[in-house]
């Protein structure tokens, strides 16, 4: 089993000291954990009756934690110099992103806005407007499936990596996009509102499914690469055959998580799909 080219200990990632707390990173989080806060707040009063899910909370909190993780946390300094760091910091912004999903913020993020804010953008999406058409395009099974495809691809490509390790701006867009599509990827299994539904579990496993093998592909495609494919990180050592072994570890880190986690939640829904029709055949008839 190749092994990555830095091992950490895990007190680095328990002292405060080893990360780094970008301004901009933390403005955007504090204003999106704020922005629930206040939007749940506006909505318990004044609609008594809808309560905040404790879930909610909890999945929100992960998704919060995945992204502070992946952009605050050693995992960005290690990222630029390491390509199996970089890895493992991908992997945490693209399954932060079902987790924040789970947690519905949107309703809150609405809410929070002012009311004329609130109102101007509820009539834009409002079910037959231009935006919620876009939307409901991006998020369908096709536009979700697609998004997430290509943000992962496209950067992917030699080149641009080894630009994106060289441009901090650069690197800020590759995270925002990976989140951006993933997103968009997780949003039609997930069914945060607003959104269109997949009605059938048959159809959310084959969406699934399909995640998986392309994301495994191109894990696959960088294990089995039998070169260096980003030479960027030749400068950071005297020795190729340790970057190629850290390659094919990053590879195998794409390959083997990110498929299983999505094959974990394809098998999940191919469940209820069966306990579902399992009941159905049982009832008696009418």
């Amino acid at each position: 089993m190749p092994e990555p080219l830095v091992q950490v200990p895990l007190r680095v990632f328990l002292d405060p000291s080893y990360w780094s707390w970008r301004w901009p990173v933390l403005l955007v989080l504090s204003w999106f954990a704020g922005s629930v806060v206040v939007g749940t707040l506006r909505l318990w009063r004044g609609r008594g009756r809808n309560r905040w899910p404790l879930r909610r909370s909890v999945w929100l909190g992960f998704g919060l934690g995945g992204l502070k993780l992946a952009l605050l946390s050693p995992l960005d300094a290690l990222g630029g110099a390491v390509f199996s760091w970089h890895m493992v910091q991908h992997l945490a912004l693209l399954y932060a992103a079902p987790l924040v999903l789970a947690g519905r913020p949107f309703p809150a993020v609405l809410w929070s806005l002012p009311r004329p804010a609130r109102a101007a953008l509820g009539r834009a999406l409002r079910p037959g407007g231009t935006l919620r058409r876009i939307f409901a395009a991006m998020t369908s099974p096709v536009g979700g499936l697609t998004a997430g495809t290509l943000s992962l691809w496209i950067w992917h490509y030699p080149p641009l990596y080894d630009a994106v390790l060289t441009r901090r701006w650069l690197h800020d867009l590759e995270h925002v996009t990976f989140f951006a599509g993933a997103l968009l990827y997780w949003w039609p299994v997930t069914e945060a509102p607003p959104v269109r539904r997949i009605r059938s579990d048959a159809v959310r496993t084959l969406y699934l499914v399909l995640g998986g093998l392309q994301s495994g592909l191109l894990g696959a495609l960088v294990t089995f690469w039998p070169g260096v494919l980003y030479h960027r990180y030749l400068l950071e050592t005297v020795d190729p055959v340790r970057v190629q072994a850290d390659q094919v570890f990053g590879g195998l880190v794409m390959w083997l998580s990110g498929p299983i986690v999505v094959t974990l939640a394809a098998l999940a829904t191919l469940g209820r799909e069966v306990a579902r029709v399992a009941e159905v055949e049982e009832l008696p008839p009418h």
